[in-house]
């Protein structure tokens, strides 16, 4: 009985090392970078300037924003003073007039809310795209399987140990000086 367990454990030890040491060497084939896209975008012109055109598209919603509530608050004003001499059926119409322009100002607000973060993914789609490309062409050229973004605002990497940073890698393949 003992020298059958022997014969069996022998068997299996003959039959798992292999199996392990592929297993070990698949994983040794797995090459893993990072980058910190943060940086990246920081110094990539074309982020700016997309960002620069974001902001002075919202500074226009917010400058139209702007005149309609000052309209709100001088008719409102306006219908303070002027309520008590008001007859019953102009009373009525002024405070209809201002329900409205409230109403249109809120479905405004909404509305260009959704109409500013719209163009600000249009124009920042095409920058991802970009760095994504130089990314991946770095990432084929030094053989790595994966790159994550090690960046403080992804949270894509909690612990890496050491691995190679392709930061540089990537500044050059975009053109960056």
């Amino acid at each position: 009985m003992k020298k059958y367990l022997t014969i069996t454990l022998a068997a299996l030890i003959i039959t798992a090392v292999p199996q392990v040491a592929k297993a070990q060497t698949k994983a040794a084939a797995v090459a893993v970078a990072h980058i910190d896209l943060d940086s990246i975008l920081q110094i990539f012109p074309a982020y700016k300037s997309a960002m620069d055109t974001a902001q002075l598209y919202y500074a226009q919603l917010e400058k139209e924003m702007y005149s309609m509530q000052v309209e709100l608050q001088r008719k409102a004003t306006e219908f303070d003073s002027l309520s008590k001499t008001m007859s019953p059926f102009i009373k009525q119409l002024k405070q209809k007039d201002l329900y409205d322009l409230q109403q249109r100002i809120q479905e405004f607000q909404a509305s260009a809310q959704e109409d500013f973060t719209n163009k600000r993914t249009a124009l920042l789609q095409p920058v991802y795209k970009t760095i994504q490309k130089a990314v991946k062409a770095v990432a084929l050229e030094k053989g790595y399987k994966y790159v994550l973004d090690s960046s403080q605002s992804s949270l894509v990497v909690l612990y890496a140990a050491d691995s190679d940073d392709l930061f540089l890698a990537v500044k050059a393949k975009l053109g960056i000086k």
